[in-house]
């Protein structure tokens, strides 16, 4: 027996010497792979940074991993992430090299949002699909005058209707500014790309669609789950674990696509060959029987896209905004001031009243700054072999220009945590700083910068001094406003209610 045995050990010894070295030999080949990229906090084997990252609060992981490396350093999710913080070296990235760092990294979770195909529409496509569908969106929205007078129309009648809703809302010492906002916002998107707008007490396809939408973002904020699906795609693929990392969410999403389903739909009952477009499906449909590369699946991709980044984040900050000021009632006051002086109290503002409106302007813009609402900005896939700062980047590699890090620690912004909109002014009181409206970029910049800027721009400036203009905001009384946002992806306030009384 125990020469058998002995046997048995000895021929175990080669397996256990041929499983060591090809531990040491992958050991070795991991780490040549990691010095390929710029220097950054020393991952693990094979999985890298991964239980370092707190992904409720993205940003300070990046924040805490990128400390010391001056601006630029790489963090290993475990596939190898480029991550900038320093506002020249992104503008270096995405402005000077703009076409070495234009293409998307293809998430199967983002996915889930466009089911429509599997590449498509105008934020995450690539290469000439991406360049076909955002000139052809571009165009479209130029048509229906984007940064215009008639987008200013559009977004001034869904104002005037929400400020309707308010003055009818009995109970003005304990509101939700929310839905109100909500359906504002959502309004300007769906007339504009489906030609209808909802009523505030009829809007259950709305309430359901952001419903679902706050779902999937609270689970990818905060279930452990879904982020080992992202990080480890693979495990997407094995029965039970797969489910718990993609499969369950599907739910939600279909709700989700089904909604841009139904809203096309209901638009295209209205359509007409050989009449003005009223929409941009209507424009979209015109277009597509001239441009074979125009297709139903890239449309309804775009409307998804349109109508979620259109929506959910200028809501979301215009929410921040109503908190911010209900808790600095002094800032309220110089900005009401500001508008009284220059409106009046017999119309609502418009788009040219800017010019003479600096603290106004200043305010959208600390509100932006301030909230902050993006802990992690549309990823960038760099194209081909680069640099930037000196520092060498492969093609193919995810880079992460950490926008929300320049908007909360930038140098320039002298006591970033506090909120403080005159920051803004130059020193006559009569414009802007430059330097500090460059740094404020909740638009990203570059080639893939949003192509809805100028509509939430006016949804913003609009939406904001015709409430002040007519509603003091104010905490309840004996309650604090809380600024504390939820982890999200995309930081929203907490469910809080405020004092609204009509000026």
């Amino acid at each position: 027996v125990f020469p058998s045995i002995f046997h048995s050990s000895t021929m175990l010894i080669p397996l256990f010497i041929g499983i060591l070295l090809l531990l040491v030999y992958s050991l070795i080949r991991y780490y040549k792979f990691v010095s390929g990229y710029p220097k950054g906090p020393t991952p693990l084997p094979f999985i890298g940074n991964f239980l370092e990252m707190d992904f409720g609060s993205l940003d300070k992981s990046y924040e805490r991993l990128s400390d010391g490396f001056n601006g630029l350093c790489t963090v290993f999710f475990p596939l190898p992430i480029i991550h900038i913080k320093d506002y020249r070296l992104i503008r270096e990235a995405f402005i000077e090299k703009g076409d070495d760092f234009v293409d998307r990294p293809q998430l199967r979770m983002l996915k889930l949002l466009r089911s429509f195909s599997d590449d498509g529409g105008v934020v995450n496509s690539n290469g000439e699909i991406w360049r076909e569908q955002r000139r052809t969106a571009i165009s479209i929205l130029r048509d229906f005058g984007m940064g215009k007078n008639l987008m200013e129309q559009l977004v001034n009648s869904s104002v005037t209707n929400y400020l309707k809703h308010l003055e009818m809302i009995k109970d003005k010492e304990n509101v939700n500014m929310r839905w109100p906002i909500q359906i504002m916002i959502a309004n300007i998107i769906n007339e504009l790309l489906f030609g209808f707008r909802y009523e505030y007490d009829n809007c259950d396809a709305l309430i359901r669609y952001v419903e679902d939408l706050n779902s999937i973002m609270s689970e990818i904020g905060k279930n452990k789950f879904v982020l080992l699906g992202i990080a480890f795609p693979f495990l997407n693929n094995i029965p039970v674990i797969g489910y718990h990392t993609f499969h369950k969410h599907k739910e939600h999403a279909r709700f989700i696509n089904q909604y841009i389903v139904d809203c096309v739909d209901r638009a295209m009952e209205s359509y007409k060959e050989d009449e003005e477009p009223t929409c941009f499906v209507h424009a979209y449909k015109q277009r597509m029987a001239k441009n074979d590369r125009l297709e139903n699946a890239n449309m309804m991709i775009t409307c998804s896209e349109f109508f979620l980044a259109g929506q959910e984040t200028t809501t979301t900050t215009l929410r921040w905004a109503m908190l911010i000021l209900a808790k600095h009632t002094k800032i309220q006051e110089i900005l009401r001031s500001e508008i009284l002086a220059v409106v009046g109290e017999d119309r609502i503002p418009s788009l040219k009243d800017q010019t003479e409106m600096p603290y106004s302007r200043a305010v959208v813009h600390e509100i932006q700054r301030f909230a902050n609402i993006l802990g992690t900005n549309g990823l960038r896939m760099t194209t081909r072999d680069t640099e930037v700062g000196g520092h060498f980047i492969p093609s193919g590699t995810i880079v992460n220009a950490d926008i929300h890090y320049v908007m909360a620690h930038d140098p320039m912004f002298e006591n970033p945590e506090e909120f403080r909109p005159e920051r803004y002014l130059s020193e006559d009181g009569k414009g802007l700083k430059k330097d500090l409206v460059d740094r404020t970029l909740p638009f990203s910049l570059g080639k893939r910068v949003c192509i809805g800027e100028s509509l939430a721009r006016a949804e913003l400036f609009l939406g904001l001094t015709a409430t002040i203009q007519r509603h003091r905001l104010s905490a309840r009384p004996g309650a604090e406003i809380d600024l504390q946002p939820l982890s999200r992806p995309i930081k929203i306030p907490k469910e809080q209610n405020i004092v609204i009384e009509r000026v």
